[in-house]
């Protein structure tokens, strides 16, 4: 009698550590944090897509006031630099990279993150049916109002084909990756529907026509180039159509830069952002 009165007073616990179990097996790994001054940086893992690839983010957290680069930083900055050498089964990586802002620094603009970010990584395992160890190695630099060098290194071991694992912190900023679209008209997301070089005007640049969807708005646009390109702030002009004109300049580039051109382009708006990558015939620039 003692032995069942004992057992059914276990039971509670019992059931209690099984729920427990259950939920750490559905919550997502996450490595070790890295800290360096003024930010910290850790890997976290999402579950496995259906083509066997697996999720991983690189989550930066800064102190407050404080911001980190995007790929391209704008006018002043240092993009952050992966090595991931050190990896075990991986075939290939894809950093996607959440819709960024710009943001003003003592000498001009830049264009990162402020406070904290989540870079997802698409990793291709060389062979699916074995695990991932992912090591990565980060420089990176912070600011506030001067900038300072960072580093972080992080390992997370991946099991295969886990696809029950939550991750709402890395899928939040999964959602925030911009969106492929082709250039011409859409009518869910934004569109690139005329670009072209304007040297009509005193800082010859570049000219968008961009077509928001109804009820959608275009915050910012941001243009990358090959090599030694480099822009400048974009200037939108809202038109009597629902179109909004883009003019954006060219600050620098390649002196040899003549015929087509592939570009970048990243509008951050409503409903979400949107990348369009496109060829530009752009003429050699003038002696």
């Amino acid at each position: 009698m003692n032995r069942v009165f004992s057992l059914l007073a276990m039971a509670p616990f019992v059931l209690s550590a099984v729920a427990h179990a259950q939920e750490a097996a559905t919550e997502a790994a996450t490595s070790p944090w890295s800290t360096s001054e003024h930010s910290k940086l850790r890997l976290i893992a999402g579950p496995t897509t259906p083509t066997g690839k697996q999720r991983v983010g690189v989550e930066i957290v800064m102190s407050p006031g404080f911001k980190t680069y995007w790929r391209s930083p704008g006018e002043f900055g240092v993009p952050p630099s992966f090595d991931w050498s050190g990896s075990i089964n991986i075939g290939g990586l894809d950093v996607r990279w959440p819709v960024p802002e710009r943001f003003q620094d003592s000498a001009g603009y830049s264009v990162g993150y402020v406070g904290e970010v989540v870079i997802p990584i698409s990793v291709q395992p060389v062979d699916p049916s074995r695990p991932v160890m992912v090591v990565l190695k980060l420089d990176y630099a912070v600011c506030e109002k001067i900038c300072i060098p960072a580093k972080g290194e992080a390992s997370l071991w991946l099991e295969p084909g886990v696809t029950t694992v939550t991750s709402p912190r890395l899928e939040s900023f999964e959602a925030r990756v911009p969106v492929p679209v082709k250039p011409g008209t859409h009518k869910e997301k934004t569109s690139i529907i005329e670009a072209k070089l304007d040297d009509t005007v005193v800082d010859p640049g570049l000219r968008l026509v961009l077509q928001p969807p109804p009820d959608g708005k275009v915050q910012d646009i941001f243009a990358e180039g090959p090599g030694m390109w480099s822009f400048g702030k974009s200037r939108l002009a809202p038109q009597p159509d629902g179109t909004v004109v883009a003019q954006i300049r060219i600050n620098e580039r390649p002196k040899s830069a003549a015929g087509p051109v592939p570009l970048i382009f990243t509008i951050r708006g409503m409903p979400k952002p949107v990348e369009t990558r496109l060829e530009l015939d752009i003429p050699a620039s003038r002696p």
